[in-house]
């Protein structure tokens, strides 16, 4: 390669570089504040809530991702009042999703900080081999009792079941599998027609493309719609809590 074909092809790089540069501006929420880590120390006198996303290996991208991005973003709308998100294994060793991407949990069961949000997103093991992980049932128990809210995604309801939590509860899950939930946990109410049930602290929702809603109504419900709102139009999401089939079961008909 002659020198001028040298400098032209370097020159090229750079302005195509330059040309990246400009046509990626700051997102506007990512502009506003920095996302803090799980270690970082919240502001003085802040409102802080854990939302703890408790994974094995093969969970499923959208279960995880989708929801995790409604809560992180919580921050960007109120500094002083929001939710701080972690993702929790069994050792705190990288995992790999069920689509092939590695994720690198902040916390093992043993380190894992109080959880106010508990999140169970559906993995490649919610119906069988999670089930049968006595380390990660013995957490997902404790965790369960001790959370403000729980939220499962997709098959994540088969774990919250197993605790016996769902007993005597409404619940859905995943749209395929909802034949599969109702025979093996009979003691539980399955709906069929709902893509969001709520009953009581538990959230149980039908994953896939919809893993957003379930994060949009807890945080319409923990900070306002206009929070959730102004999170939706940053994300692109067309939330809107009435146009999604939701069951708000009654107080009175379950209890805590």
């Amino acid at each position: 390669m002659n020198a001028f074909r040298r400098f032209a092809l370097l020159a090229g790089f750079v302005a195509f570089g330059l040309l990246l540069q400009g046509c990626t501006p700051a997102a506007p929420d990512q502009a506003s504040a920095e996302s803090p880590s799980a270690e970082s120390p919240a502001a003085a006198g802040a409102n802080v809530r854990t939302a703890g996303f408790v994974v094995t290996p093969s969970v499923f991208n959208s279960e995880l991702m989708a929801p995790y991005d409604v809560f992180q973003h919580s921050i960007f709308r109120d500094e002083l009042d929001y939710i701080e998100t972690f993702v929790v294994s069994e050792d705190g060793m990288p995992i790999e999703t069920f689509e092939g991407i590695t994720v690198t949990p902040h916390y093992s069961f043993e380190t894992a900080p109080a959880i106010d949000i508990l999140v169970i997103p559906s993995t490649g093991g919610s119906m069988t081999a999670d089930l049968e992980n006595e380390a990660y049932m013995a957490f997902l128990a404790r965790a369960v009792e001790d959370a403000e809210w729980v939220l499962t995604v997709c098959d994540g309801a088969f774990p919250l079941a197993a605790t016996g939590a769902l007993d005597g509860r409404v619940a859905t899950t995943f749209p395929g599998d909802r034949e599969a939930f109702q025979e093996r946990f009979p003691a539980v109410d399955v709906r069929f027609d709902q893509r969001i049930v709520v009953d009581g602290k538990y959230i149980t929702s039908v994953g896939g493309a919809m893993s957003y809603e379930p994060a949009f109504y807890l945080v319409e419900r923990l900070y306002g719609k206009a929070h959730a709102d102004l999170t939706a139009e940053g994300l692109v999401w067309p939330w809107d809590r009435t146009a999604v089939p939701i069951l708000e079961v009654p107080p009175n008909l379950t209890s805590d």
